[in-house]
């Protein structure tokens, strides 16, 4: 290319070169060979992928490259390649120079001479070991998250047979009078029995589940190497299947602290207005994902409750996202209200509603409405009884009006007097 030249001119000048230079700088292996399997091209991102400099490899056969348990591939390969098809993206393992293996995917397409004959193969080989680790890293991961959740669902089993049982004796032992004392100490016994169970439980559990998130993290910033967009789509599954997890561990170990008598308040007085305003953040993403409208109507900006706030926002929170789970269509709303003695905030929803017999079961520990008829409603059924047992320690309660098929609302009833914060 003369002085004064451009890239254009030297393009339209010299195609054959500029296709060179295309082919000679491609990361891919580019490497054209003869129907008889004889090596005449080779690139540099051959070199780079199988170690083999172009003088030490163009004129032997391409056999050189290929393990010997499966120098059949060559055979099906040109058998296609006379018949005038092309191989795409056959993964397949190949040899480098220092003898060990790599696992690479192939491309080739017939080379036709001037007058349409078929006259040789150009090759396109891609080194995906990584790939192939990162496949196996996350078919691994799977495995390990899928042990978890049966171990999960085995101890929660476990735990509502155990509760089965603690009701029964304690039925039993009511109904002798000869042995109320005796009955109280055992049932107090087997609760703190429970809760110690769960709670350990839980803790044994979290550990190899925060393990988990943490890798499925590394991976996902690509830590060790490029991840594909697809298998970035597996380690998000991933990582959803384990936040569930680990949010249903976080309900046992609450539930066990609450049992325990072991959960604390710190009382401070706080606007309704503001703690229910703040909650669209939290369910915006999962109120936009089912097509749900979403509404808040405010209170009294002047309605103050005395409670420990993180423990009311969590008890809304879980009725949001109970109304949102259980509303298919429709619209899900937040409205405050208040009279002389109490503040109200009610969460409502036109989801499937709840039967008159279940208003109250549904509060009690590991009950789970239709939980028998199906399987697609994650949780522990501890959501409600959490959220009612914290509600009363803070001077409130939680109930509950619906109709099946219309929809549900759950009430938030809080004291207005703030003795405990003046105290």
């Amino acid at each position: 290319m003369g002085k004064g030249s451009s890239a254009s001119e030297w393009y339209s000048d010299a195609p054959e070169a500029w296709l060179a230079a295309i082919v000679d700088s491609s990361d891919d292996a580019i490497v054209g060979k003869t129907l008889d399997s004889v090596i005449r091209s080779w690139n540099r991102g051959a070199t780079r992928i199988f170690g083999y400099e172009p003088q030490e490899i163009v004129g032997r056969s391409v056999l050189t490259l290929i393990p010997p348990d499966r120098h059949f591939e060559e055979t099906q390969i040109v058998s296609r390649l006379v018949r005038g098809e092309r191989v795409d993206h056959f993964e397949t393992i190949r040899r480098r120079k220092d003898g060990s293996y790599i696992d690479v995917s192939l491309s080739v397409s017939p080379i036709r001479s001037p007058s349409g004959d078929i006259v040789g193969a150009a090759k396109i080989a891609r080194d995906i070991s990584e790939m192939k680790q990162l496949r196996r890293a996350e078919y691994q991961l799977t495995e390990q998250l899928q042990e978890l959740a049966s171990e999960l669902e085995q101890q929660l089993d476990e735990a509502q047979s155990l509760q089965q049982t603690l009701e029964e004796t304690n039925e039993r032992l009511a109904q002798a009078a000869d042995a109320a004392t005796t009955a109280r100490r055992l049932a107090e016994d087997a609760n703190a029995a429970k809760s110690v169970f769960l709670a350990t439980m839980s803790h044994e559990l979290r550990t190899p589940l925060n393990a988990i998130i943490g890798y499925v993290d590394l991976m996902d910033l690509g830590i060790g190497g490029t991840i594909a967009a697809s298998h970035g789509e597996y380690l998000r599954r991933i990582r959803r299947g384990a936040d569930t997890l680990l949010r249903l561990i976080d309900d046992v170990l609450t539930f066990a602290k609450l049992e325990g008598g072991r959960t604390e308040y710190r009382f401070s007085a706080v606007r309704v207005i503001d703690v229910a305003d703040a909650l669209e953040e939290f369910i915006a993403p999962r109120i936009a994902l089912k097509g749900l409208a979403y509404q808040f109507v405010p209170c009294d900006p002047d309605l103050v409750v005395c409670v420990d706030r993180a423990k009311l926002e969590q008890i809304l929170l879980n009725l949001l996202s109970n109304a949102v789970k259980f509303t298919n269509s429709g619209r899900v709303e937040v409205v405050c209200g208040s009279d002389k003695q109490h503040a109200r905030i009610e969460v409502r929803d036109t989801g499937e509603g709840i039967r008159a017999e279940l208003h109250e079961a549904i509060f009690e520990p590991f009950v789970q409405v239709g939980r028998s008829l199906t399987r697609t409603i994650e949780g522990t059924g501890l959501g409600l009884s959490i959220s009612r047992q914290m509600a009363r320690a803070m001077g409130g309660d939680i109930t509950v009006e619906s109709i099946v098929g219309q929809g549900s609302t759950f009430t938030v009833i809080l004291p207005r007097d703030v003795q405990p914060c003046d105290s």
